[in-house]
């Protein structure tokens, strides 16, 4: 009996560790980077392209995901956490496009 009792909280213990360290966290971009204002006017264009792509990646971990669906039925916490966490992420990628936007109209860039 002692043994399904260590065995039982063990695997509750395991499940809980799953739903915090499982939380969908977004890659953080820094908003301005060495070599900014070096960038040629088409490497500030892939740069955007490349926020583009991490703002879809971020928006991919908002909605209806496995993980959003285990932590609002057993941990509240954790689905707030990751929309906090997309929410930051989402204004440090605005952040970053509008710092290479000034720089690429500062450089005369076209579109």
């Amino acid at each position: 009996m002692m043994s399904f009792t260590l065995r039982s909280a063990m695997l509750v213990t395991v499940a809980a560790s799953g739903l915090l360290f499982g939380c969908a966290t977004s890659q953080k971009i820094q908003v301005v980077q060495p070599g900014d204002q070096n960038l040629s006017c088409n490497a500030i264009k892939e740069e955007l392209a490349k926020l583009d792509k991490a703002q879809a990646e971020i928006d991919s971990k908002k909605g209806v995901t496995g993980t959003n669906v285990a932590a609002a039925l057993f941990w509240l916490p954790g689905l707030a956490y990751t929309y906090y966490d997309a929410g930051e992420a989402t204004r440090l990628v605005n952040d970053r496009r509008s710092a290479l936007t000034t720089i690429f109209n500062s450089k005369n860039c076209t579109p």
